[in-house]
């Protein structure tokens, strides 16, 4: 996950759909490893969101230099069905790595106990 940005599209949504799945997966320690932030763990390991989040950090020194960011971002998705174009592995990266964070996002919530009065 923490190469999502050099690592082929291909790859990337393998790897995010497994992540996805682990994710729905209903057992505790799936859930809180991959979808709490908070989570205590030894020095040499890393959780699911610090991963995330150096990955994010990563990505938003290497936009800098894209020029035009949003319409490259938009042929790109374009260019998912055929067209070339420049920095196509980080703007891939980038896709794959929006759908999946929205992904994360409802997965968490759906998981969210319900308040119930």
């Amino acid at each position: 996950m923490g190469r999502l940005l050099e690592q082929p599209y291909e790859l990337n949504l393998q790897l995010t759909a497994v992540l996805s799945r682990l994710s729905a997966f209903s057992h505790p320690l799936l859930h809180e490893y991959l979808l709490n932030p908070y989570i205590h763990l030894s020095q040499s390991s890393r959780s699911l969101f610090s991963v995330l989040i150096r990955v994010m950090g990563e990505l938003m020194q290497r936009i800098q230099q894209v020029s035009n960011l949003s319409e490259r971002l938009l042929n790109t998705r374009r260019a998912l069905l055929g067209l070339p174009l420049d920095h196509l592995t980080l703007l891939k990266g980038v896709i794959v790595l929006e759908e999946f964070c929205k992904e994360l996002a409802a997965i968490a919530f759906v998981k969210l106990p319900q308040d119930q009065d």
